[in-house]
């Protein structure tokens, strides 16, 4: 088994196990625990798992991955219903960043035409808003998470710790009563940093995310700003609203 096959059976392994020690792979694939380690150093780079003292955990959480294509269909109408409520916010001249997510992607199509600096991890986002001359356009660098088409790693938090930003439009997979969680460890990561580089931070989630959680624990209540929601229920929202956050409800179309 050549190296390329081994990451990619660490990988199966991980879907099964979400974590792995050195010593049980050097079992399995008959190598040295060096090479082993090697393959793991390598898939960490990519954002493909976690490493550990001795192995490495999942970066993902695979009951919460649903592919970027699928989200983008689903509730659509209240996606859009919450961008639309949400570009209330905006402001010409303001520098934006735009986070990767099924929801948050709509908002770029409130920047067209206005003089704003937008800076964005998604691949949709940067597609709606290239071709369009009075929106300063930054794409941020990293590594590609294809499950939400976006830029996430080092190289991206590194960009971000360059720029600050008026307002940041974040996505999430979960929202729980103490915080707003990822799916993906590597992405909370990359988040955070985009929560340090903007002023405002503004949350986008439709209410079926309510009351979940991720793998990853992207931030607490008391780093967001705004959330605007398609429903939120009333008890939920005044616990926001009393830890300081600002709710948004989408008005029906």
């Amino acid at each position: 088994m050549n190296g390329v096959e081994r990451k990619k059976e660490i990988l199966r392994i991980l879907t099964q196990k979400e974590s792995v020690d050195v010593e049980e792979l050097t079992r399995i694939f008959g190598v040295s625990k060096v090479t082993v380690r090697s393959d793991l150093d390598s898939l960490e780079a990519k954002g493909l798992l976690i490493r550990t003292h001795g192995g490495a955990l999942s970066a993902e959480n695979q009951k919460l991955i649903r592919i970027f294509t699928d989200t983008m269909t689903e509730e659509a109408e209240e996606k859009e219903r919450i961008a639309k409520a949400a570009s209330s916010l905006l402001h010409d001249g303001d520098t934006v960043i735009i986070d990767t997510g099924s929801t948050t992607v709509h908002i770029a199509k409130y920047l067209r035409g206005r003089n704003i600096t937008a800076v964005t991890s998604s691949l949709l986002a940067m597609n709606a808003l290239m071709n369009d001359e009075s929106v300063e356009l930054i794409m941020l660098p990293g590594m590609l998470r294809r499950y939400s088409m976006g830029a996430i790693g080092p190289l991206t938090k590194n960009t971000l710790h360059e720029i600050r930003a008026d307002i940041l439009f974040m996505g999430a997979s979960a929202i729980s009563s103490d915080g707003v969680w990822s799916s993906n460890l590597v992405e909370a990561d990359t988040k955070r940093s985009m929560i340090k580089a903007a002023d405002t931070v503004c949350l986008l989630a439709d209410g079926k995310k309510l009351m979940m959680k991720g793998l990853g624990k992207i931030a607490p209540w008391k780093d967001i700003d705004y959330f605007v929601s398609d429903s939120v229920p009333a008890d939920f929202k005044a616990e926001l609203e009393e830890a300081g956050v600002k709710v948004i409800i989408a008005p029906e179309a």
